[in-house]
């Protein structure tokens, strides 16, 4: 079977309709991307402007970092892809970059912020997956989470965070296999279900055939 990248190189008009596809996906930033880095220069600290919902649960944001990967082998949009995860601080496991939106910012904003104060990557913050409610592991308390796709573009080589956590480009499996959090594998197979329809769509929109997925 043709690898995913194989068959986009064979297929120039498909790829230009995939990335037309998933510029649609593309959130516009209310803030330039130049001033959330600068107000991550400037670590947060405390709770006073932490976002609740109506059942006083506290609204948690982030984002699935994700690139492609440079292969011909892919036969699945998930092996097709690499995904950005860190280190749990307790050591337990991997996760997605994220935490607490605040009021002073969108939504958007503050998974940009958390991903770059956590992973230390940039990119274009796509349309959210989703949203999930879950028990504090560390606490009883019940956070509701908001996670959306960042295709990365940046990678720094210096982050807030860079001392207490590692970052690691995985394969979706390994993502699968070794994050604890139900609600983020959950998030993670809505990204993959969202581009295996595009890349159906792409082929579908260029009389090619749909991508055997």
């Amino acid at each position: 079977m043709v690898g995913i990248s194989g068959f986009l190189m064979k297929f120039p008009p498909l790829l230009h309709s995939l990335l037309s596809l998933l510029e649609r996906f593309t959130v516009k930033l209310p803030m330039p991307i130049e001033k959330l880095v600068h107000r991550v220069s400037y670590p947060r600290t405390g709770r006073h402007l932490q976002r609740y919902n109506n059942r006083g649960f506290r609204l948690v944001v982030g984002c699935i970092p994700y690139r492609y990967r440079k292969t011909e082998e892919a036969n699945s949009f998930d092996e097709a892809i690499e995904v950005l995860v860190i280190s749990a601080q307790n050591g337990k496991g991997l996760l997605f970059p994220k935490g607490g939106w605040e009021k002073d910012e969108s939504m958007e904003e503050a998974a940009i912020r958390e991903t770059l104060e956590e992973a230390g990557v940039l990119g274009d913050i796509e349309c959210k997956l989703g949203k999930w409610s879950y028990k504090s592991k560390r606490q009883s308390i019940f956070h509701e989470g908001h996670m959306f796709p960042l295709l990365v573009k940046q990678e720094l080589d210096q982050w807030p965070e860079k001392n207490i956590r590692k970052r690691e480009w995985v394969t979706v499996s390994k993502a699968r296999e070794e994050c604890p959090h139900s609600w983020m594998k959950e998030a993670l197979e809505e990204l993959v279900r969202r581009h295996t329809q595009l890349h159906q769509l792409a082929s579908s929109n260029n009389g090619v055939g749909s991508l055997n997925l």
